[in-house]
């Protein structure tokens, strides 16, 4: 039965051709996708730039975790963070064997394990944190070997990731290491894992033998003499942390490594030891500018470091001024805060 009013004949032509106004045209889709485009190219940066400084701060919070470990593991040491030095050096400022941490065959262990260890993390062996190699290349290549349990060290904003502590090396390297890829100890062996800062060898090292004159002569910079062997007033403090003069503006621990591990096989780059003994000041800035490839200061936004103190508080540096001229032009010149790297009294190194 049809319903009253309504023939089949239009009825039918309705459902054939339905009504036009309710789809897109051509150039109202071409409209909407303008404006889609627009709106993504605005968001864009604000999204970069948002992602960057949450990258900041997850490293800044990393670093306040390693100065939480540096605390804990030198409390239970009477105050004496780990030593980074050589065979000798490591015999001559522990000949006892009992103020630093050693692993089970008696290698002294790396500080990124050591910060591990005052953490928690029972990783008792450099080789079950990184693995030894003579070069980043070498290191890149056998990089799944590497252990990923201690965090800490790797900064999320960090391009590269791998890095040496430097010591212990060659000589100073003891046993096979991993027994499931053992490799003996050579030239230029050392131990890489994933590591995004440096620490200070002014604190943490030792004094090196003059292989001049077979005699010890201390690495820093006082008096105004500066180089790893002149003969000068101060010493390395072999991880004393209550020698170093006003503690809350030395750098113990800071953003370090390259920007980019391409072309770049030097283990110099990334060796992730800082020192005053080496630059041409006591400053940070100093140090810039004797390891402008070691200190990336485009990691983070608003060329910023992540760094930890000797009294060991965590916080960001900011560059505030650069050098306009000269070979140092567009590096940086002050930071705030103007931190140390030479932990000895200003008046002393003429600065």
């Amino acid at each position: 039965m049809k319903a009253p009013g309504i023939s089949l004949r239009s009825q039918t032509a309705r459902n054939i051709h339905p009504t036009r106004g309710s789809a897109f045209t051509l150039i109202e889709l071409l409209v909407v996708v303008s404006i889609i485009a627009l709106l993504i190219s605005i968001l864009l940066p604000s999204l970069k730039s948002a992602r960057d400084q949450a990258k900041l701060l997850k490293c800044l919070a990393n670093q306040k975790g390693m100065a939480s470990a540096a605390y804990v593991f030198s409390t239970d040491r009477n105050g004496v963070f780990q030593l980074a030095s050589n065979f000798i050096g490591t015999k001559v400022a522990d000949p006892s064997g009992t103020v630093y941490a050693y692993d089970n065959v008696g290698e002294l262990l790396t500080w990124p394990v050591a910060l591990a260890l005052g953490s928690g993390i029972d990783l008792e062996a450099n080789w079950k944190w990184g693995v030894r190699a003579g070069t980043y290349a070498e290191a890149h290549e056998i990089r799944d070997r590497m252990s990923n349990q201690f965090q800490l060290t790797v900064c999320p904003s960090d391009p590269v990731k791998i890095s040496t502590p430097f010591y212990p090396r060659d000589t100073g390297l003891i046993g096979q290491g991993d027994p499931d890829f053992p490799q003996s100890g050579g030239s230029n062996l050392a131990y890489w894992g994933f590591l995004s800062y440096g620490i200070n060898e002014d604190i943490i090292g030792n004094e090196l033998l003059n292989p001049d004159d077979g005699a010890w002569k201390p690495a820093c910079w006082m008096n105004g003499c500066r180089g790893e062997y002149e003969s000068c007033a101060g010493e390395r403090l072999r991880g004393l942390l209550e020698r170093v003069y006003d503690p809350g503006t030395c750098i113990l621990m800071i953003d370090a490594g390259p920007d980019s591990g391409e072309d770049q096989d030097g283990s110099d780059l990334f060796a992730n030891l800082i020192t005053s003994a080496k630059a041409v000041g006591p400053r940070l800035t100093d140090a810039v500018l004797e390891f402008p490839q070691r200190l990336p200061e485009r990691r983070h936004p608003g060329s910023r470091y992540g760094a930890v103190f000797a009294d060991l508080h965590g916080e960001s540096i900011k560059v505030t001024e650069r050098y306009s001229s000269g070979g140092a032009a567009g590096l940086p010149s002050k930071f705030s805060g103007n931190p140390r790297v030479s932990p000895y009294r200003p008046w002393e190194t003429g600065n």
